[in-house]
């Protein structure tokens, strides 16, 4: 299989200035083809950006101009100017909306994975113009997972997520406690300090464990002695002294409402493709699917959050089928 880390000649990196920021992003693929861009989650002081689609970008590229870009804040690109916006899902969005934009990518196909989900939902809905078709992968930033917004079409008190039956309100997840601080999203303490650390931590989202490469855990490496030391320091425990799990999840909502709320009013044909096994929750991601016209959705047996490692053929199949298809 070729991989971003087995074939660095097959695609290009790029450091360029978008929106005043340095912007780490790579391109791959023919510039007559379609193009895509891929747009990561979050990495939770761990700084990992765009190569956690090391297995995706290269075989997309068969058949599509492909980019994939650093967020603020992740991978070898700046952090926001203002840094109590570190992590910010909306600032982060922004920016990939003036990538777009300064690259003349648009209309573009974009597919984004768990908070890159709820970027590429926002930016469908606040800026449809620029898109052609949505694919989202396992957001539960976008379903709102053990979260109640208090909608009508709420999905109820209890979720099943992960094996458990959770109560909904507070955000958290069962995950959370092999690998976050009790009440926040703080990685545990030390877990980023060591190798064995990083590699458990990524583990968590993935079924397949054999995907947490020797190579990708290099890279993991160096992002976080970039990042994992800024990110303890702006949004470590002081920060989660005045902030809940709850309270984090603010963030997820805007014109007063959870994005959930809003993805009705998404035209654009969308794909969801989610993990059965998904940490984040299968229920909550299909009654997410049910709120969104001109969409279809597809769930990968054994798989987890990171489903596109999991089930790394299927995957790239269905993007690259629903991407090319006729209207």
């Amino acid at each position: 299989m070729e991989t971003l880390f087995n074939s660095p000649d097959k695609y290009k990196k790029h450091d360029e200035t978008i929106d005043g920021y340095k912007t780490h992003f790579i391109e791959a693929g023919d510039p007559a083809n379609d193009r895509l861009v891929l747009v990561h989650g979050g990495s939770a002081a761990l700084g990992a950006g765009l190569y956690r689609w090391y297995p995706t970008v290269l075989p997309l590229a068969e058949r599509l101009h492909v980019f994939a870009v650093d967020e603020l804040g992740h991978g070898f690109t700046d952090p926001p100017r203002d840094i109590a916006d570190l992590g910010h899902v909306r600032v982060r969005a922004e920016h990939v909306i003036r990538f777009i934009e300064e690259k003349g990518l648009a209309p573009v196909n974009l597919c984004g994975q768990s908070q890159g989900g709820w970027i590429v939902t926002y930016i469908t809905i606040t800026r449809p113009d620029l898109v052609k078709r949505l694919v989202l992968v396992d957001s539960g930033s976008t379903a709102g997972s053990g979260f109640k917004t208090g909608a009508e079409n709420d999905v109820g008190d209890v979720q099943e997520i992960d094996g458990e039956n959770i109560r909904t309100g507070g955000g958290e997840l069962p995950y959370f406690k092999k690998i976050f601080e009790p009440g926040t999203m703080l990685p545990k303490q030390g877990l980023l300090d060591t190798r064995d650390g990083i590699r458990m931590y990524t583990e968590t989202f993935a079924y397949d464990h054999s995907m947490v490469t020797d190579e990708y855990v290099d890279y993991l490496e160096e992002t976080s002695r970039r990042w994992t030391a800024f990110y303890l320091e702006h949004r470590g425990k002081k920060f989660w002294d005045n902030q809940d799990v709850k309270g984090h999840h603010d963030m997820y909502f805007f014109e007063g409402k959870h994005i959930r709320d809003h993805v009705h009013r998404i035209k654009n044909p969308t794909l969801f493709i989610a993990g059965k096994n998904s940490v984040k929750g299968i229920d909550p991601q299909y009654e997410l699917y049910k709120r969104m016209p001109n969409a279809q959705m597809h769930i990968l047996d054994k798989a987890s959050h990171f489903c596109w490692w999991d089930q790394v053929q299927d995957f790239n199949d269905l993007v690259l089928w629903f991407v090319t298809k006729e209207d």
